[in-house]
């Protein structure tokens, strides 16, 4: 039996949470997939937490999704979304907070729906001082009873030092499988998800002044009163803009992108796919600006 496999088995002897660490293309959502087939197949019950907001696969990129596997899956996207949270930016760093909240969240929905095996699928940024200060306390948060770590050269060992006792280490080296992707690779996987999600989309007039804001924009460094965001942040640098239309308890119920600024209104319009806004009832404005087509057109200020 490989070091593969026994992990795998390892973590089924010893269930509960598995966070998966690693830096980009290491096949951390390869192996968290077959964690959690392999779970199905042994008959325990399992989620998966896709919090790798950059290249999601369950839910579009931006946000943190729950899945609850009922068979087992080659694909992690084969697995639907059952509940997601709205990070707005596919990078990490400008939204860390809001990436550990939204994955300790869902951590806590799969266990409240008894979940034996919680896959934690995580990004690939895992180096520097504010990386590793950041795994470390989402981690620590989580308090998972697995950490499968896959490097290939020590990538991780830092935030490894981090980790409380009784925690279960695994160290993997990456599949000789494993094929690196470019940033241009990553980021037509990104246009492509985008555009699969927004192509049953509608436009939605939001009222600025009447729908609460739940996170409100940041232009120029500072945080921007919805009411007011129209006076003091330019509609070209507000176009495309992602937007999360949560329910009052924070979850996401679909994400819109900006596509047309009222004038004279205190308004915006979103195309999302949704057939209207009822339950929407607060709005999390995002970080970055994706049109509706998949590109990605920069970060608001």
């Amino acid at each position: 039996m490989d070091l593969r496999r026994r992990t795998v088995e390892a973590i089924l002897d010893d269930p509960g949470v598995v966070v998966m660490l690693g830096p980009v293309d290491v096949g951390k959502t390869t192996l968290a997939t077959a964690i959690a087939s392999r779970a199905v197949r042994a008959r325990r019950r399992a989620a998966v937490v896709d919090a790798n907001t950059g290249q999601s696969e369950i839910g579009p990129p931006t946000t943190v999704g729950l899945a609850v596997p009922r068979r087992p899956a080659r694909r992690m996207d084969e697995w639907g979304a059952t509940a997601a949270f709205f990070v707005g930016d596919t990078s990490p760093e400008h939204v860390s907070r809001y990436l550990v909240e939204g994955t300790v969240r869902l951590v806590e929905r799969a266990r409240e729906r008894e979940a034996q095996v919680i896959v934690v699928d995580t990004t690939g940024w895992v180096e520097g001082d504010a990386a590793v200060a950041a795994k470390v306390h989402k981690i620590r948060r989580i308090e998972p009873r697995h950490v499968v770590a896959l490097q290939r050269g020590g990538e991780v060992e830092p935030i490894l030092a981090g980790l409380p006792r009784g925690i279960t280490v695994h160290r993997l080296v990456p599949s000789a499988l494993v094929r690196p992707r470019s940033r241009e690779a990553r980021r037509r996987a990104r246009a492509a998800r985008f555009r699969r999600y927004f192509a049953e989309a509608r436009p939605h007039m939001l009222a600025l002044a009447t729908l609460p804001a739940g996170r409100l924009p940041v232009y120029q460094g500072r945080e921007v009163p919805q009411p007011g965001m129209l006076a003091e942040i330019p509609g070209p640098a507000l176009r495309h803009l992602l937007v999360g239309l949560a329910d009052r308890g924070g979850w996401l119920k679909a994400m819109g992108s900006v596509v047309e600024v009222g004038t004279s209104a205190q308004s915006v319009t979103v195309a999302a796919p949704l057939r209207s806004l009822g339950g929407v009832g607060s709005l999390q404005w995002g970080v970055i600006r994706v049109a509706p087509s998949g590109v990605e057109e920069g970060r608001l200020g």
